[in-house]
């Protein structure tokens, strides 16, 4: 197996918008794409950690994509040691700073970002999987966009540590180009 793709919420609920349309008429289109989506994560080669399954909202459109891929969600507990080691190099003192935060509001909002956001935990599996020399792309639809986290954003985090990271569509119409053929057919009267 080759390249593994760790892949974060929006991402996956991106992937099935490419052809909602589809769903609301017939879904021949959108189940093959789910099936495809499923398939690669039974494989392995997408990766969907135990975090970004808990982003995941279970809505009427969510809750059978949530149940089909739960066995083959990665546990990442284990990570938590270089979470921390993220957080401390990737902590922005310019928030802090702006809105002058006290120490223990600092660890509050940090203690919150660890617990309620998975993209430290992408990164420190992708670092993972590095480590055992296995190739890794983090698929995410963050800019670089400037907020007010207190953390960096996921690809300012990912080119910092140099990891490679990619948008939805890269993901479906350069990786996967020999296997999914994408038309759209119009009648128009």
């Amino acid at each position: 197996m080759g390249v593994r793709f760790v892949i974060d919420a929006c991402s996956i609920l991106d992937f099935q918008k490419y052809y909602i349309f589809d769903k609301l008429n017939g879904g021949i289109v959108y189940s093959k794409l789910i099936g495809f989506l499923l398939s690669k994560v039974k494989f392995g080669e997408i990766i969907i950690i135990d975090k970004v399954y808990n982003e995941i909202y279970t809505t009427k459109y969510t809750k059978s994509l949530k149940s089909a891929v739960k066995p083959y969600i990665v546990d990442t507990l284990f990570l938590f040691p270089e979470v921390e080691k993220l957080i401390k190099n990737n902590t922005r003192n310019d928030v802090i700073d702006l809105f002058e935060l006290s120490k223990s509001q600092i660890e509050y909002k940090l203690r919150k970002y660890e617990d309620q956001h998975a993209d430290l935990y992408m990164i420190a599996y992708c670092e993972f999987l590095k480590k055992k020399k296995i190739e890794s792309i983090l698929i995410t639809e963050e800019t670089f966009n400037n907020d007010k986290k207190i953390i960096e954003k996921i690809p300012t985090i990912c080119k910092k540590e140099k990891i490679e990271f990619r948008k939805v569509p890269y993901f479906l119409f350069d990786i996967y180009k020999d296997e999914l053929k994408f038309k759209l057919d119009l009648e128009i009267q």
